[in-house]
């Protein structure tokens, strides 16, 4: 028996999957931003151990590109190609900054402004992510699965 629902749930699972993954994409390049400075300024530590480092970092960083690029193509074709393939960068660094002005909040002290930050790059993100694949995706991802379990047409 074939479960039609579950792409959807699967659905919002990869959004979250590939913006979880760019985020430790983003991660990745500002710990190798670091090393390289620690480099550059002649930290006590040993030069090939940072070089190794690097080098172990740049090839993490290449293996989250490329599982991140494989499941927003999955995504991208689960919904017929009938998006906005163009979309594929501002989906991208939107989901960062959705992300990255979360943890800013989270590492506040409740800051009301960083929340609304947050919010409106969640806001910015879920408009992007519903051109780049063609159908409706509430700001509520529990709600965008619920909406198309229910079997609604929801091309932008």
């Amino acid at each position: 028996m074939e479960n039609k629902h579950a792409s959807n749930g699967i659905a919002e699972d990869l959004i979250r999957a590939f913006v979880q993954i760019a985020s430790a994409e983003l991660h990745t390049k500002t710990s190798i931003e670091k090393a390289v400075s620690e480099i550059e300024n002649g930290a006590d530590e040993n030069f090939g151990v940072l070089m190794d480092k690097v080098a172990a970092l740049q090839a993490d960083l290449l293996s989250y590109a490329e599982l991140r690029r494989e499941i927003m193509l999955n995504l991208y074709s689960m919904y017929g190609e009938k998006g906005n393939k163009e979309m594929w960068c501002t989906v991208k660094h939107l989901g960062m900054a959705m992300y990255t002005a979360f943890e800013a909040y989270q590492a506040s002290d409740n800051d009301p402004e960083l929340f609304d930050f947050a919010m409106r790059a969640n806001r910015m993100f879920i408009r992007a992510i519903t051109e780049f694949l063609g159908v409706e995706v509430t700001e509520c991802a529990a709600c965008f699965s619920d909406i198309l379990k229910a079997g609604g047409s929801y091309e932008t």
